[in-house]
């Protein structure tokens, strides 16, 4: 009776490692991008966007106002030809400035969109003259739209989707935190901004900090978008929240709490070990939708022991990471491990054959300051 259970119970635990390691895929780089950059392209760029124009792939790169070299400048880079096609200067001075903007979204050469963070909130939309097109100033001072890595806004016919903030709480230490919508919108048509009311922090993130602790950065959204669907996360949540149509669709995908950071109660002014705490937390970071396989991709980057005296603006890209593919029903498709130090997933780019990254990594022995590269990697065991 007891060989019998103990049997039972080492072929279920086996079975159960068998199915874990089911999901882990390999893969294999088919080819790669090399773009050469000048004096004025090596500099990491704030925001990046990936936009196919009459057949031919382009990254857009952009550095804000803040930007210790060429400020408010846009890169126009030709994936396809693998050059760089033009960079763009908008003036910050003259009767034709824009003012501090930090980020964009390129609908077309002709409609190049561009949001400041506050007092007023500025959108600007010009094209490649740089030209100021049209101009639409918020006079609500409790509405911004701060500089968002992984939530840039996006346009959905008529409408300019951005990631809000109260300004009322740029610090996260009252109720109105919490109570503030994080996504709105601006009408083109009549300038009119409207909250999505539909769309809540998690479940996790309110819970936590209604009783005094919070997840540093995690009250930052994640956003991407394809087509006319909407897809919003959080870096230290498993809930997604995907708009069609109008309509709010609430998954949660199936990753262990034990695999992401836990809630803690800190001095929300001490940036410096909030972003400690952050780098060195596990994370569900950068969200990409892959139309090719119908996948939801997150990027994971698992945890990271860090000495206070590191440089942390590296410290990040010294990190383990996995990308996480999801049915969009939340179930875990694959997971593929990508060695440390070999690439800097904060551009990923789905293709026909696989996805497209950003091998840029400050650890990686063979990056180049003077060259844009990529890895194109295709799935060994991926439907």
């Amino acid at each position: 009776m007891y060989r019998i259970l103990l049997a039972s119970i080492i072929t279920f635990l086996i079975s159960s490692c068998q199915g874990n390691d089911s999901k882990k895929s390999g893969f294999t780089i088919i080819d790669s991008l090399k773009i050469k950059l000048d004096n004025e392209t090596n500099e990491m760029a704030s925001n990046s966007q990936f936009k196919n124009i009459d057949d031919t792939d382009y990254l857009f790169r952009f550095r804000d106002y803040q930007s210790s070299q060429n400020p408010q400048q846009l890169e126009v880079i030709n994936l396809t030809e693998e050059k760089v096609e033009k960079i763009i200067d908008f003036p910050m001075d003259g009767p034709n400035s824009f003012n501090e903007m930090v980020n964009f979204h390129v609908h077309n050469f002709d409609s190049i969109f561009f949001h400041n963070e506050a007092f007023p909130l500025t959108f600007y939309l010009t094209d490649t003259s740089t030209i100021i097109k049209q101009k639409w100033e918020i006079e609500d001072m409790e509405i911004g739209a701060g500089w968002q890595y992984n939530a840039s806004p996006f346009l959905i016919e008529d409408k300019l989707y951005f990631c809000s903030i109260s300004t009322q709480s740029f610090y996260p230490d009252d109720q109105d935190y919490i109570d503030h919508k994080f996504i709105s919108y601006l009408n083109l048509n009549n300038g009119e901004i409207k909250e999505i009311s539909s769309i809540d922090y998690p479940k996790i993130f309110i819970e936590n900090f209604k009783n005094g602790n919070w997840f540093p950065a995690s009250g930052k959204p994640i956003f991407y978008h394809y087509n006319k669907n909407i897809f919003v996360g959080f870096n230290m949540s498993t809930e997604v929240s995907i708009i069609k149509q109008g309509k709010v669709e609430n998954i949660n995908l199936k990753i262990s709490s034990k695999n992401l950071a836990e809630a803690v109660s800190i001095d929300i002014n001490d940036f410096a070990s909030n972003h400690l705490h952050i780098i060195g937390s596990p994370q569900l970071g950068k969200m990409v939708y892959d139309p090719y396989r119908d996948k939801l991709i997150r990027l994971y980057k698992h945890p990271l022991e860090i000495d206070e005296s590191e440089d942390r603006s590296n410290a990040y890209f010294r990190s383990k990471f996995s990308l996480l593919f999801f049915d969009l029903n939340g179930e875990l498709a694959a997971e593929i491990e990508l060695p440390k130090k070999k690439f800097n997933p904060s551009i990923i780019i789905p293709t026909e054959k696989g996805l497209l990254i950003d091998t840029d990594n400050p650890f990686n022995p063979k990056n180049h300051e003077d060259f844009l590269e990529f890895a194109h990697i295709a799935f060994d065991n991926m439907q």
